[in-house]
C-alpha cells in the first residue's frame, strides 16, 4: 500500500499549523480615527484609546499613536511579547510625539500592568487636575501576583505636569499623603507581599525628559522588606533629564546591582513643606547599587536637599564619577534609620564614595530644627564600613551670612556610624569651614584628605597645602578613575552666585589638559 500521499498530508499539516505569525500594527488617530474601523492601517484607524482593551495583542505587534495629536483618554495595556519580538506602543507619522493629556481623573495616564517584552516609547504624558491629587502618576507600570516580567523598555518620552501631591506622608498623617510621580515602577502595592511574588528582570528607563512633576520624578516601589526579599534585577535607569521636580529624582527600591548613570536633576522647586525630606538620587533597599555619572544640581529640599543618599536597608552601594552642586542640603547622606530587626533591615553597609566633585554644595541659609544644618555630607544612624575617598570638594564663600558651612558631620539616627574612612579627599576653599564634627561616631578614620585655602581648626587628616590648588595636589596620573571624571565634566558648565564657570576651571584641570 502507498503510504507517500498521508506523509505528505501529514508534512502539509504540520507546516500549515506552524507557519509563523504575522504581526499586526493598530493605529489610532484622536481626530480622525473611528473605532468601527479596523484599525490596522494608517488609513482606517481607531479613535480612543479604550479600543485597546478589545484587542489581543501577540508578540511582535504594536500600538501607533498619531504623531503630533492629542489623546484625552487614559491608556492601559496588559500583554505579552517575547524574546526578539516585544509589544510595542509608540508613534506613526511623523517625528513629533502623541500626547496623552490626563486630567487626574484616573491616578495614571499610562498604565502598563502585569506585562513583559514590552516596549513604550516617543509619547508625551501629562496628567493635571483642578486641583492635586494624591498617588498621582504619568506613568505607572505595575507588577500584581504575576512573578518575573522580562525585558520592559521605557525609551524617549516627555512626561510633564503631573499635577501629584507634594506630601509623602510617612510618619505625617495628612489628607493629601501619597507623594505624585512622573514615572512610578511597582511590583508590590503596598508592605504585603502578593500571593505570588512579582519582580522586574530587565527594566529600562532611558532617554526621558521629566519636567514640572510633583513630588517626584523616577520611582520604584518593590519587595523592600528583607524576610519577603524578591529583587528586581537588571535595572538600568540612565540618560534621563529631571527639571522642576521638588522631591525625590530617582530612587530604585528593592532592587540587586540597579545602574543609574547619565542622568541629569536640575532646577527643583523649593515648595515642598517641612514636614517633606528627599534627596536627588538615591537606592533604598537594594544591593550592589551603581550610581554613576549623574549630576544633580539646585535642589532646594527644606529638609535633606542632598545631591546624593546612601539609604538604609542598602549593602555595598558605590557612587562614583558623578557631579553635585548648588544643593541646598549637601553633597552626599549616608544614613540608616537604626532599631529595625533584621528580617526587615539590613541597615547600611559598605558604601563607597569615590572620584565625585562636589561644588558648592551645602548651602541652605535657613534654620532646619532650631539650627543652621547644612554639611557637605551628613553621616547618620547606624550606618557601617563606610568608604568616602578621592572626591574633590570645592567650597564656595557664600553671600550669605547664616549656614553651616561644616565639610563632614555625624549624627544619631537611632544610633551612629561605625566604622567610617574618610580619606584622600581634596578639598578647596577660601572661607573658613568646620572639618569635622564626628560627634559620638566610633571607629572614624579621618586620613590624607589635601586642602587649599583655610579649615577651621586643627583635626588630624587634614594636611595644608601650598600654592596654587591644580590637578598636581589631587591626580595621580597612574590612576585610570581621574581620566574617566575628565571624560564625563568635559566642557560642562555650572553656575556660581549668577556667574558661570568650567568645571575644569574650579577643578584646577588646565585648559591644555588631556581629557
Amino acid at each position: 500500500m502507498n503510504y507517500s500521499w498521508l506523509l505528505f498530508f501529514s508534512f502539509f499539516i504540520f507546516f500549515s499549523c506552524e507557519a509563523p505569525k504575522t504581526s499586526v500594527n493598530y493605529y489610532f488617530d484622536p481626530l480622525q480615527g473611528n473605532d468601527l474601523n479596523p484599525g490596522t492601517s494608517p488609513d482606517l484607524p481607531f479613535k480612543s484609546l479604550d479600543k485597546i482593551r478589545e484587542l489581543t495583542l501577540n508578540p511582535g505587534d504594536s500600538i501607533l499613536l498619531k504623531s503630533g495629536e492629542l489623546f484625552h483618554d487614559s491608556l492601559y495595556i496588559s500583554c505579552k511579547g517575547e524574546a526578539g519580538k516585544p509589544v510595542v506602543v509608540g508613534k506613526y507619522g511623523g517625528s513629533s510625539r502623541p500626547h496623552i493629556m490626563g486630567d487626574a481623573s484616573a491616578l495614571q495616564t499610562v498604565h502598563v500592568f502585569n506585562s513583559e517584552y514590552l516596549v513604550v516609547r516617543d509619547l508625551e504624558i501629562s496628567n493635571k487636575g483642578k486641583q492635586i491629587r494624591p498617588h498621582l502618576s504619568g506613568l505607572l507600570v505595575e507588577l500584581r501576583n504575576f512573578g518575573v516580567a522580562r525585558n520592559i523598555l521605557i525609551d524617549n518620552l516627555f512626561i510633564h505636569d503631573v499635577y501629584g501631591s507634594l506630601i509623602k506622608g510617612e510618619g505625617n498623617p495628612h489628607k493629601d499623603a501619597g507623594g505624585g510621580q512622573g514615572i512610578m515602577i511597582r511590583n508590590q502595592k503596598g508592605n504585603d507581599p502578593d500571593s505570588v511574588p512579582s519582580r522586574f528582570d530587565s527594566l529600562v528607563v532611558q532617554n526621558c525628559y521629566l519636567k514640572d512633576c510633583q513630588r517626584n520624578g523616577i520611582m520604584m516601589w518593590g519587595n523592600w522588606i528583607r524576610k519577603h526579599w524578591f529583587p528586581s534585577t537588571r535595572v538600568v535607569i540612565r540618560n534621563n533629564v529631571i527639571e522642576g521636580v521638588p522631591g525625590d529624582g530617582i530612587v530604585p527600591v528593592g532592587c540587586e546591582a540597579p545602574l543609574v548613570e547619565y542622568n541629569v536633576m536640575r532646577n527643583c522647586p523649593a515648595t515642598l513643606p517641612e514636614t517633606e525630606a528627599c534627596d536627588g538620587i538615591w537606592p533604598w533597599s537594594c544591593d550592589n547599587a551603581v550610581i554613576r555619572y549623574n549630576i544633580v544640581s539646585g535642589h532646594r529640599s527644606k529638609v535633606d536637599g542632598y545631591g546624593f543618599d546612601s539609604d538604609y536597608n542598602c549593602t555595598n552601594s558605590l557612587f562614583e564619577y558623578n557631579l553635585s552642586y548648588n544643593n541646598d542640603g549637601g553633597f552626599f547622606l549616608l544614613c540608616n534609620s537604626g532599631g529595625w530587626p533584621p528580617e526587615w533591615s539590613v541597615g547600611n553597609k559598605g558604601t563607597v564614595v569615590r572620584y565625585n566633585i562636589s561644588i558648592n554644595d551645602g548651602i541652605r541659609d535657613r534654620m532646619q530644627k532650631g539650627r543652621y544644618f547644612s554639611p557637605v555630607i551628613h553621616c547618620t544612624g547606624p550606618v557601617s564600613n563606610s568608604v568616602i575617598e578621592k572626591n574633590i570638594f570645592i567650597l564656595i564663600p557664600g553671600n550669605k551670612e547664616q549656614s553651616d558651612r561644616t565639610l563632614i558631620s555625624f549624627t544619631d539616627w537611632n544610633g551612629y556610624p561605625d566604622s567610617t574612612f574618610f580619606r584622600d579627599n581634596y578639598i578647596f576653599t577660601k572661607e573658613k569651614y568646620r572639618t569635622a564634627d564626628i560627634g559620638k561616631s566610633t571607629r572614624t578614620c579621618i586620613a590624607n584628605n589635601l586642602y587649599f585655602g583655610d579649615l577651621n581648626g586643627n583635626m588630624e587628616g587634614f594636611e595644608k597645602c601650598p600654592g596654587l590648588f591644580s590637578r598636581m595636589m589631587w591626580c595621580d596620573q597612574s590612576d585610570p578613575n581621574w581620566n574617566k571624571v575628565f571624560q564625563f565634566i568635559g566642557d560642562k558648565k555650572v553656575v556660581i552666585e549668577g556667574k558661570e564657570w568650567l568645571v575644569t576651571d574650579l577643578i584646577g584641570l588646565e585648559s591644555g589638559d588631556d581629557q
